[in-house]
Parts: structure tokens; C-alpha cells; sequence
């Protein structure tokens, strides 16, 4: 996935990824996203630091259920 200013390689997951999929991501990058999250706990852990931070309406909240069915809460 490649948004605005960021080229994300494997294994290389920040916040600024992160909030840049939910704020300007297709459908297709947010189902990716979610793959992604199951798959690696990088990206999970960028998640999980992403949520307290943005202000994109239903994203952060679905991503917080999703992470603690996943891993369980932290």
C-alpha cells in the first residue's frame, strides 16, 4: 500500500501509515489493512498507537474491537 507521502515496505508500519489508510484509503486498503493486522503484529502494534490519536469517524473504534478479539485487550 502507498499513500500521499509514504512508501510502506514489509515489515515497516507507523502511525502516519496507518492514519493515512483510514483518512484517505480505498475500500480495497482498509480490507487490506485488516488482512494485515491478523497477519502482523507490527502492523498491529501501528494500529494500536494510531487509535488514540485520529479522529476518523468508526476506523479506530473497529480496529480497538477488532485488535482485542484478535489479541485479546492491552
Amino acid at each position: 500500500m502507498e499513500h500521499r507521502h509514504i512508501n510502506t515496505k514489509d515489515n515497516e508500519w507507523g502511525v502516519a501509515v496507518i492514519h493515512s489508510i483510514w483518512e484517505c484509503g480505498s475500500e480495497d486498503d482498509i480490507c487490506a489493512l485488516i488482512r494485515e493486522v491478523k497477519r502482523n503484529a507490527k502492523a498491529a502494534n501501528a494500529v494500536r498507537r494510531a487509535i488514540p490519536h485520529s479522529d476518523v469517524y468508526g476506523w479506530p473504534r473497529f480496529f480497538k474491537l477488532y485488535l482485542n478479539k484478535l489479541y485479546g485487550r492491552e
